[in-house]
């Protein structure tokens, strides 16, 4: 690439969940720091994404992100082009074709399934185990599955796999009626570790229809993290949270290299081809705990209610005395549990909310930042611009015009 060019990169995701959002964020990150790119966002949707993948190459494109390769049309589609394409989780036999001009980069998901099944049996009350597919043959959940399944080898631990065939619609009536007899079957405690957040969703509607109390009798854990998912189920979500965002910047990384012509050796092999990739594992995550997995304590509930009564209020200007009246507890109290279990005073999440919130109406609205700090809870203009410049390091109006669309 011509030194100085604005690349035209097309980017492939899932973006009606979490990960894939954080994902996008995570690209723009690498790329605005070290390139000079032009995002072509395509929503991964199914089939008809394959249409708009072919619009976004007669436009011209430098380069390809792509998640969602599961599905064989687009990969094989992709098989035959020779843009840079950097692949985000799954390699399918569609790419079999494909021999140069291409890297993957994914989550070690044996890992994630490997940390699970540590987190479960840490919380030590456990009868049995279990572990919920979406598909039996699916990439993620075929690796995620057997590294749980490799922390029981060699123990009398009783645990139990729930697989379910391709043509059963995951979260049907059918498939959570199944579900809940197979949890039913389990012994009490179990605990259970789903592949990934929505299908940790499903276990609970499942659990909840054999009457399954959470988490005294049944403890679950999905994976990504999905905030949107995770923090209003009922109860909420205990998740394993990879770290989305850096993998995001793994993937440009990877491709402004293709683009700038690093050829990489063959590192897999699929039949009787290689594939000259490289592939690059990310093993970041942590947990974010949530009431499905762990003990409701009264210091846990109390924390709960305190973060659930800021996120609905922060932008209605409402200080740290509001959070402790709505609690019922003493100030010394609620900032010392608070501080606790979040690492931060109520103050600093109130403000966290806000200034984000300020970020995101700077970047899609072209409103007056005087109107954008009222609105966002603020009871004056300078004091949110200082808080703001403190945080991000940049002034509200630099930031604007750096992040201008």
């Amino acid at each position: 690439m011509k030194k100085g060019k604005v690349c035209k990169v097309a980017v492939v995701l899932r973006l009606a969940f979490g990960s894939g959002r954080d994902i996008l964020y995570g690209i723009s990150r690498y790329a605005r720091k070290h390139c000079r790119w032009q995002l072509h966002i395509i929503n991964f949707t199914g089939d008809d994404t394959l249409d708009e993948i072919r619009r976004a190459e007669r436009k011209g494109v430098d380069g390809i992100i792509a998640n969602g390769l599961d599905n064989t049309l687009i990969a094989t589609h992709l098989s035959r082009s020779s843009t840079p394409l950097v692949v985000i989780g799954a390699r399918s036999p569609g790419l079999r074709r494909r021999m140069k001009n291409l890297a993957f980069v994914r989550n070690d998901d044996a890992d994630i399934g490997r940390f699970g099944a540590d987190y479960l049996t840490s919380l030590g009350l456990a009868r049995s185990y279990g572990f919920v597919d979406w598909t039996a043959t699916g990439y993620a959940s075929l690796l995620r599955r057997e590294g749980f399944m490799s922390r029981f080898k060699g123990t009398d631990d009783d645990v139990r796999i729930y697989s379910t065939t391709t043509d059963l619609e995951k979260g049907s009536l059918e498939d959570i009626t199944a579900l809940s007899k197979w949890l039913s079957s389990l012994p009490k405690p179990t605990a259970v570790m789903a592949v990934h957040d929505l299908r940790a969703i499903h276990v609970l509607e499942a659990a909840a229809l054999s009457g399954i109390k959470i988490p005294r009798e049944l403890s679950l854990i999905g994976v990504d993290n999905d905030e949107l998912l995770c923090d209003t189920a009922e109860p909420t979500l205990t998740s394993i949270a990879p770290d989305h965002i850096h993998l995001g910047e793994l993937a440009a990384e990877a491709l402004n290299g293709l683009m700038n012509g690093a050829r990489f050796r063959a590192s897999a092999q699929t039949g009787s081809r290689r594939l000259h990739a490289l592939t690059i594992r990310s093993s970041v995550k942590t947990i974010a705990e949530r009431q499905s997995a762990k003990p409701v304590t009264p210091a846990t509930r109390l924390v709960e209610q305190a973060t659930a009564f800021i996120r609905r209020n922060a932008l209605k200007g409402i200080g740290a005395m509001d959070v402790v009246n709505h609690l019922g507890v003493s100030r010394r109290l609620a900032d010392m549990r608070f501080r606790q279990f979040t690492g931060q005073s109520i103050l600093a999440a109130i403000l966290k909310i806000r200034l984000d919130e300020v970020k995101r109406r700077l970047h899609d609205t072209d409103t007056p930042i005087a109107k954008i700090t009222a609105a966002c809870g603020f009871h004056g203009e300078n004091y949110a611009k200082k808080l703001f410049k403190s945080r991000f390091g940049i002034s509200m109006t630099r930031w604007r015009d750096n992040h201008a669309r």
